[in-house]
């Protein structure tokens, strides 16, 4: 995957404020509203975006399919004019995880259901804290957790190797 292009992904999917935009938001945000190219080369970047496996379009919609907030985006950002003379090759299909590589969040939003915390309401707390605070979604989660008097001792250490090997 083309770190440039996910970064131009991401740029985009940011300043908009959202996760979901139209397939023409995209591209007249993209050649009129941030004029970072014409229309044509729009096309191309939703094309190459597309085919990256960076995002995802369902109907008319498009969506990213990273974490945007795991992106640190430069001021003033503007794609590179050789971003879309770049090669794109197509997404590598991760294997599915095994428990011994289960994503530790992902672990710990499981055994925290089967305590009865409505998933759903947990992952809202945790990106809203994550925003707030502009910290990693597992040590927002360990925040929430803890507002919510729930032992989060024993996922620390698993949560902080995570986030420092990123």
């Amino acid at each position: 995957m083309d770190d440039g292009l996910q970064l131009c992904a991401a740029a985009f999917f940011r300043s908009r404020g959202k996760t979901v935009v139209t397939e023409n938001e995209f591209l007249m945000g993209v050649s009129m509203n941030m004029r970072w190219m014409p229309y044509s080369d729009a096309e191309k970047l939703l094309a190459m975006i597309l085919k990256s496996g960076l995002a995802e379009k369902d109907g008319e919609y498009i969506r990213p399919k990273f974490d945007l907030g795991s992106i640190d985006i430069p001021v003033g950002y503007r794609p590179p004019a050789s971003l879309l003379s770049t090669p794109v090759s197509e997404p590598k299909v991760a294997p599915t995880p095994t428990p011994a590589s289960a994503d530790p969040f992902q672990t710990l939003l499981a055994e925290v259901a089967k305590l009865g915390v409505d998933r759903k309401e947990l992952l809202s707390r945790c990106r809203i804290v994550q925003k707030k605070m502009d910290i990693d979604i597992e040590a927002a989660a360990l925040l929430v957790l803890r507002e919510m008097n729930i032992d989060v001792s024993k996922y620390i250490d698993e949560m902080y190797r995570v986030v420092s090997e990123r």
